[in-house]
C-alpha cells in the first residue's frame, strides 16, 4: 500500500512541476508582450487609425493657408491621438505623451488665429515626435 502513495505522490509532483511551467511560461510570454508592445504596435495602430495621414492633412491645409480644412483634418488627428494615446502609455517615456498634448493645444491656438509659421513648426515638432516614438 505504501508502495501505491509513492506512485500518487510522484503524479501529483509531476503535475505540479508541469502547471509551475505552463504558468511561467504564461507570465513571461505576457510580461514580454506588454514590454514590447508599442514598438509591435505602432505602425499597425498608425496605419489603423491613420493618425499620420490626418497630420499630413493638417499640413497641407496650413500651407495652403486653408485654416477651416487645417481645423477639421486636426481634430480627426486629435481623435486618432486619443485612440492610441492609452496604448501608447504603458511603453513609452511620458515626456513623449505631454509633448504630444502640448503640441496638440499650441497647434490648435496657431490654427485659431491663423497664424502659419507657428502652426506649420508646432505641426512638425509634432510629426517629429510622432516618427521619434514610431522609432523607439
Amino acid at each position: 500500500m505504501l508502495y501505491n502513495t509513492d506512485k500518487e505522490l510522484k503524479l501529483w509532483t509531476n503535475r505540479f512541476s508541469l502547471i509551475k511551467r505552463i504558468m511561467l511560461a504564461i507570465v513571461l510570454s505576457v510580461t514580454l508582450v506588454i514590454l514590447c508592445s508599442c514598438t509591435l504596435l505602432t505602425k499597425p495602430l498608425d496605419s489603423r487609425t491613420g493618425f499620420s495621414q490626418h497630420l499630413t492633412q493638417v499640413e497641407h491645409s496650413i500651407r495652403n493657408e486653408n485654416w477651416t480644412q487645417a481645423k477639421t483634418s486636426l481634430e480627426e488627428s486629435k481623435k486618432a491621438w486619443k485612440k492610441l494615446k492609452p496604448l501608447m502609455q504603458i511603453d513609452i517615456d511620458h515626456d513623449y505623451i505631454k509633448d504630444m498634448d502640448d503640441g496638440f493645444i499650441k497647434l490648435d491656438g496657431y490654427l485659431d488665429t491663423k497664424d502659419k509659421s507657428n502652426s506649420l513648426v508646432s505641426l512638425l515638432l509634432i510629426k517629429d515626435t510622432w516618427e521619434n516614438i514610431e522609432s523607439l
